[in-house]
């Protein structure tokens, strides 16, 4: 009979093992490692190699499952995590986030009582914050004035006035949409100019009030 070559038997080894194959294969690798060191040899490391014990089995499959399990709740807290900025940052501009409401005739008037007391009249549906500055003497056309700046905000979804800075503000005054310029203060206005202004930027240096003057808007004079 001839000889076997070593290379088919290894081959076939992995097969051997499994108790996958034929009855006339089996009994050829028996047959050959009985002879055959180094077959026998490949055998023992390919056995050693393949074979898992049952209850070893079961802990790796555990391990895993317990690792998928992990992963899917990490990457369900993240999800949540994620959704929760994304809605508050959607909350925070919709609602809190202001712009500066441009200028109009028929929707901001500025008028002196009787105290001769200033008073800012809004005429929109809402706004979400007032502001304005204290008279602050500057040079106009060569002649010292006293200059009052003010500007209006709103959010994407109106909302009523809720920032009041440096003015007075009564119940009724809030129902018709009116601000109170602080006395004695208002008393020394000259004149009131519309213009966005950040005064983080004028005590940092790098705006000033006179630039703020030439974009400003002049909506009312003494």
């Amino acid at each position: 009979m001839k000889k076997i070559k070593c290379t088919i038997i290894q081959d076939v080894l992995p097969l051997y093992i499994d108790e996958v194959v034929s009855q006339d294969t089996k009994e050829m690798v028996d047959e050959h490692l009985q002879t055959c060191d180094k077959c026998q040899k490949e055998y023992e490391s390919m056995k050693r190699d393949l074979y898992i014990p049952v209850e070893n089995k079961d802990s790796l499959f555990n391990n895993i499952s317990k690792k998928w399990r992990k992963k899917k709740v990490i990457v369900s807290l993240i999800s949540i995590l994620v959704t929760a900025i994304i809605l508050l940052g959607v909350f925070l501009y919709v609602f809190y986030y202001e712009t500066v409401i441009p200028y109009s005739e028929d929707l901001i008037k500025i008028e002196r009582q009787n105290d001769n007391q200033l008073v800012a009249h809004y005429f929109g549906e809402s706004f979400a914050g007032f502001n304005g500055t204290h008279p602050i003497p500057l040079v106009i056309d060569g002649e010292k004035k006293n200059v009052s700046f003010i500007f209006y905000t709103q959010t994407v979804i109106d909302s009523p006035s809720r920032n009041i800075r440096n003015f007075i503000i009564t119940e009724k005054n809030l129902n018709e949409q009116e601000y109170i310029f602080g006395l004695p203060e208002s008393r020394e206005i000259d004149m009131v100019y519309y213009v966005d202004y950040d005064v983080e930027k004028i005590v940092d240096g790098k705006d000033s009030w006179n630039s703020i003057l030439k974009r400003a808007e002049l909506i009312w004079e003494k």
